[in-house]
């Protein structure tokens, strides 16, 4: 049975994740986890009253070329190792895409434990994390700016619209809100918030620690290059203290290439998976590029998990309002040898739901899995397609 975690559940949940996830909370620590959960999102599987698996849909907007869309964020999903391998898991990710698409989540992230278990159910890789690592000889220095820094208590008041406009920069960033900030954000990335000013405007931040010899930086955001070279001075300015800088940034940063010396170390991991929950949705409001010499895109999508996406799909675009989508479902009529009928013409694309989100997230251009047979095209939908899709660069700086 699929239902709902109830209230007085909540503690045989958080014994499931320390068992399933290897970690054991204070006390302390348990007491604000349970004042902070909320049962509703959460979705079990159970016998009898007895949790067998979980997992949480937590409701998240994301930007994709600056505008929001709702995503349901999956996370700790577990099992107990006596009921593992018995399709439960599946169970409740098709049960939770199913109460997205319902919700108008038209996404749904995720960071995976196997990225090859999840690309069964329809999830892609979009977004990779890098880890830059400096020697304190390859700091910059002092670089001229205009404003200061200044180190400040966690407030996300001070550092929001300087995340929010950086954010919007990419494809897969969250939107935060207050809550975010303050429960998750601030809590996950422990140490000192330092805020550059400039003529009273906060215009970045960074969020690091300084422990035994190193800087580490979990989030270093600027705007504008005057607080680019702001923060970077200041992070020298600790070169007395530090003999290494570790920063994470975004996988396409062009910061190695603004250091006085880039060959530094460049580590890269794969990150955050992806889907679409609902096609017809999403295409309807994703944000291409509007051009009038532009034909109809179309696409033939298949998808094993969600059967609502399967279909064609011919878009025609609109300047300043939503696209017009016709929607074809595939046939279900059964051949002699009992194959679906699906009839799907050779002239647009024909990619799975995957490919789909590598591509409309900016992931991997079309060009590119047509060349590695990932998907098919003629070449007047691959050219039109590739002429209607924005600049993307996919990155996400949180975790659930």
């Amino acid at each position: 049975m699929i239902r709902k975690l109830k209230p007085s559940e909540l503690e045989d949940s958080i014994r499931l994740s320390e068992f399933a996830f290897q970690y054991e909370m204070t006390e302390e620590e348990r007491r604000e986890r349970l004042s902070s959960l909320n049962p509703d999102v959460t979705w079990i599987v159970e016998n009898n009253g007895e949790i067998m698996s979980k997992a949480s849909v937590l409701p998240f907007h994301v930007y994709i070329d600056g505008k929001p869309f709702k995503m349901g964020g999956v996370a700790g999903v577990a099992t107990w190792p006596e009921h593992r391998r018995s399709g439960l898991v599946a169970q409740l990710l098709k049960h939770a895409l199913k109460d997205m698409k319902a919700n108008g989540q038209t996404l749904s992230f995720l960071h995976p434990f196997s990225i090859p278990f999840y690309r069964k159910f329809g999830w892609e890789l979009f977004s990779d994390e890098a880890q830059v690592t400096l020697s304190k000889e390859q700091l910059p220095g002092r670089i001229p700016h205009k404003g200061y820094v200044k180190r400040i208590e966690p407030d996300y008041l001070a550092i929001n619209d300087a995340y929010q406009q950086w954010a919007k920069r990419y494809s897969g960033t969250l939107v935060r809100d207050e809550k975010w900030w303050k429960d998750s954000l601030f809590k996950r990335k422990k140490g000192t918030l330092a805020a550059y000013y400039h003529e009273n405007q906060c215009t970045g931040y960074m969020i690091y620690t300084v422990k035994e010899m190193k800087m580490t930086i979990h989030e270093l955001i600027w705007i504008t290059p005057d607080a680019r070279n702001g923060l970077m001075s200041f992070i020298s300015n600790h070169d007395s203290m530090i003999e290494t800088v570790s920063i994470t940034t975004t996988p396409h940063e062009r910061l190695p290439f603004l250091l006085p010396d880039p060959k530094v170390k460049h580590e890269v991991t794969s990150y955050f998976m992806a889907r679409i929950v609902d096609v017809h949705y999403f295409l309807n409001e994703y944000p291409f590029k509007f051009a009038s010499d532009i034909s109809p895109l179309i696409f033939h999508v298949t998808d094993e998990t969600c059967e609502w996406n399967n279909g064609t799909y011919i878009i025609k675009l609109r300047e300043a309002k939503e696209n017009d989508i016709e929607f074809f479902p595939f046939s279900d009529e059964k051949t002699k040898e009992g194959v679906s009928c699906q009839h799907a013409p050779k002239k647009g694309l024909h990619l799975d739901v995957r490919m789909l989100i590598a591509i409309l997230l900016g992931s991997q251009s079309p060009q590119t899995l047509v060349e590695e047979a990932w998907i098919e095209s003629d070449e007047k939908t691959l050219a039109a397609l590739t002429k209607s899709l924005p600049p993307l660069k996919p990155f996400l700086y949180d975790f659930f």
